[in-house]
C-alpha cells in the first residue's frame, strides 16, 4: 500500500497530464462521429476508463524498467534500454490484455463475439497496440526524463566531490612548500644576522598561523590573501632588502571577491624565484584588477636560468581550472612576466 501510495505522490503531475490527455482524446472522438451539436452525445465515465488503462501503461512500464535495471549492470539512461522496456512492455501488454479478454469473454459469454474470427482478434490488438504506443511513448519520455535528471544530479554530486578532493591535494602540495621555503631562507638568516632571523621567526609564526587556519578552506575573502600577500613579501624583505618591491592596488581590499588560499603568496615567491633583483635594478611586483586579478613582475633574470618543475603554477592553474573552468593565463615578453587570476563565480561558491 505504501508503495502504491509514494507511486502516485512521485508521479503527480504526469497522472495529472494523462488524465487530461484522456478527456481530450474521448472529447476529440465524439466530436468526430457527431455533425451537430444534436447529435452530439458525450458518456461522462469514458474519459475515467480510458485514463484508468493509462495508469496501468504507465504503471507496468515503471515496473519493467525498475525489474531489468536491477538485473542490469549499466545504470545510465540511454536510448537503446528505453527501446527494450517497449519492445518488451508493448508484447507483455498484448499478452495480458488477451488473457484478460479470454477470461472475461468466458464469464460473460462474449468469446465469439470478441475472439470469434481472425478480423476481430487482429482489431482488438491494433487498438490495444495503439493505446501502447501513447501512452507507453508518454510513459517512456517522462520515465527517461526522470532518470536523466537523477542521473545528472548524480554526476554534478561527484564531480562537486572530485573537485573538492583534487583542490585539498594541490593545498596540501602548496602549504609544505610554504613552510619549507621559509625555513630555509630562515636558516639562512640565522647565520647572517640572529636579530633579524628572529623578527623573520616572529612574522613567519603568524603568517603559519593564518596557513593553519586557511588550511581546510577552498576559498578565502581576497582582502585576507592580500593582507597575507603582503606579510608574505615582509619576510622576504627580511632576506633581500631593497632588491624586491610590492604594489598592490588599493581598490583591490574593497572587492567582494573570493580566491583560493596562497595563490597570491606563490605567484610572488616565483617572481622572487626567477628572477634577480638588484639595488640598481629592482624587481617590481605589481597586483591589479580589472577583468581577473593580475599580478605582473619586470623580468631580471639570473645568467644561468633557475630550474624548476613548475609545480606551483601548475597546481595553481588546476585549482582555478577546478573552480572555475579556466585555469591561469600566463603571458610572458622579453620583459615582462604576467599571470592573470580568473575571478571565482558566485554559483561556483558551494565548492
Amino acid at each position: 500500500m505504501k508503495t502504491n501510495t509514494s507511486f502516485f505522490r512521485e508521479n503527480t503531475a504526469f497522472l495529472i497530464f494523462l488524465f487530461l490527455f484522456s478527456w481530450i482524446v474521448i472529447l476529440k472522438n465524439q466530436f468526430g462521429v457527431s455533425s451537430s451539436w444534436e447529435d452530439f452525445i458525450f458518456y461522462p465515465d469514458a474519459p475515467f476508463w480510458f485514463f484508468l488503462k493509462a495508469v496501468f501503461i504507465f504503471w507496468w512500464v515503471s515496473f519493467i524498467k525498475k525489474k531489468i535495471n536491477k538485473s542490469s549492470k549499466k545504470q545510465t539512461p540511454s536510448l537503446k534500454k528505453y527501446l527494450l522496456f517497449f519492445g518488451i512492455g508493448l508484447l507483455s501488454y498484448l499478452v495480458i490484455g488477451n488473457i484478460f479478454g479470454l477470461i472475461i469473454s468466458f464469464i460473460f459469454d462474449t468469446y465469439s463475439r470478441n475472439f470469434g474470427t481472425l478480423y476481430h482478434l487482429v482489431y482488438k490488438n491494433m487498438g490495444s497496440t495503439m493505446d501502447f504506443i501513447i501512452f507507453g511513448g508518454f510513459s517512456l519520455a517522462y520515465l527517461y526524463y526522470k532518470e536523466n535528471v537523477v542521473y545528472q544530479k548524480q554526476v554534478t554530486a561527484y564531480e562537486i566531490s572530485k573537485a573538492k578532493s583534487e583542490i585539498t591535494q594541490l593545498k596540501t602540495q602548496l602549504n609544505p612548500h610554504f613552510l619549507f621555503n621559509n625555513l630555509n631562507v630562515l636558516d639562512q638568516l640565522i647565520e647572517e644576522d640572529t636579530e633579524r632571523a628572529s623578527l623573520f621567526l616572529n612574522r613567519f609564526a603568524e603568517l603559519y598561523r593564518y596557513s593553519l587556519h586557511s588550511a581546510d578552506k577552498q576559498l578565502v575573502p581576497l582582502k585576507e590573501e592580500l593582507f597575507f600577500a603582503e606579510g608574505y613579501f615582509k619576510l622576504m624583505e627580511e632576506k633581500y632588502q631593497g632588491y624586491y618591491q610590492l604594489e598592490i592596488q588599493e581598490t583591490l581590499y574593497q572587492e567582494n571577491t573570493l580566491v583560493p588560499p596562497f595563490c597570491l603568496q606563490v605567484l610572488i615567491e616565483n617572481a622572487i624565484t626567477h628572477n634577480k633583483g638588484t639595488l640598481e635594478i629592482p624587481v617590481h611586483i605589481v597586483i591589479t584588477g580589472g577583468n581577473g586579478i593580475k599580478v605582473t613582475n619586470n623580468k631580471a633574470l639570473y645568467s644561468k636560468r633557475v630550474k624548476g618543475n613548475g609545480v606551483a603554477l601548475a597546481n595553481l592553474s588546476k585549482q582555478f581550472e577546478l573552480l572555475t573552468g579556466t585555469g591561469i593565463c600566463i603571458d610572458e615578453k622579453e620583459d615582462k612576466f604576467e599571470v592573470v587570476l580568473p575571478l571565482i563565480k558566485t554559483n561556483r561558491h558551494n565548492l
